[in-house]
């Protein structure tokens, strides 16, 4: 029926040439954030699992960074411990010398005095952004977040894993451990307490203080020892968390990211669809003309 007062084909045109232009409007918001999901209007299921995974992802980055300031505090220390174990090689060097009756004491005492400095200036310089594991500051360590626990509703799921680095001895002269507090007793006064006329007191002086310089050495080398493998620890578990990291990132990536290449093959065939609306459109306009000719 033709009616000039209702013109359905134009209504008809109308409709879809809206549909269209929505889908069109879609698409270039997809095209120009790169993104097909973003806000809770696009696809409210995707939205929110994307939106809990960004901050999982968020938290997991920072993780590695705060790893990877633990990895070079751990390095800090276990450069400083090794350097301390080569200058109390250097004392047990020469100590060895003090029962030679051809040596001059007073001299020997005297590296023995630059090298324990020295060993009291590596302490002090074995800080990473004010944090020394070689003194006294950190007596009972310290604990790093390992990761963050993604599943709440687990268990103890409140809880996320940590790494402990264990005790700290305090390395220094001030140090209450008593291989440390031998030690820097004995050098003090190395001559003191090696030298006597009698060959046989003096080797079992010698051999006294040997032991007292070994127990230091092996309080050093086991915080090396000690502090090397939490590093090696802390290593991996950033390698670990950065890898968690990405690839969550690339299943937020495949939730909400626009297909661009798609994006692009839709953005031509609507624009065509559009045009071809229009026409269309333009077309069942006139058709209202046409009954004029009827009574022409």
């Amino acid at each position: 029926m033709s009616s000039i007062l209702t013109n359905y084909g134009a209504m008809v045109a109308l409709q879809n040439l809206q549909a269209t232009q929505r889908s069109l409007t879609e698409t270039q918001n997809h095209i120009s954030s790169g993104l097909k999901v973003a806000t809770a209007r696009d696809d409210a299921s995707a939205w929110t699992i994307a939106s809990t995974m960004k901050s999982n992802v968020a938290s997991l980055n920072q993780v590695s960074q705060n790893l990877g300031n633990a990895d070079s505090i751990l390095g800090t220390a276990v450069s400083g411990a090794t350097q301390i174990s080569k200058l109390v090689s250097s004392i047990r060097a020469k100590v060895a010398t003090f029962t030679d009756t051809s040596a001059n004491k007073s001299a020997m005492q005297s590296e023995v005095t630059q090298l324990v400095n020295q060993i009291g200036a590596t302490i002090k310089s074995s800080s990473f952004n004010g944090v020394n594991l070689l003194d006294s500051t950190q007596p009972d360590g310290l604990v790093f977040l390992a990761a963050t626990n993604n599943d709440y509703t687990a268990t103890g799921g409140d809880t996320s894993p940590t790494i402990a680095t264990g005790a700290a001895v305090d390395l220094s002269s001030t140090g209450a451990d008593t291989a440390v507090d031998d030690f820097y007793t004995l050098v003090g006064d190395m001559a003191a307490a090696i030298t006597d006329a009698d060959p046989a007191t003096q080797q079992t002086n010698l051999d006294a203080a040997m032991k007292k310089i070994d127990a230091f050495a092996a309080s050093v080398q086991g915080q090396a020892a000690q502090f090397g493998a939490v590093q090696q620890n802390v290593q991996s578990q950033k390698t670990f968390v950065t890898s968690l990291a990405n690839a969550m990132q690339q299943g937020v990536s495949n939730m909400v990211d626009a297909d661009m290449t798609a994006e692009s093959a839709r953005l031509s065939a609507l624009q065509t669809q559009q045009q071809l609306g229009t026409q269309a459109l333009s077309i069942a306009n006139q058709a209202p003309q046409m009954i004029l000719k009827l009574f022409g």
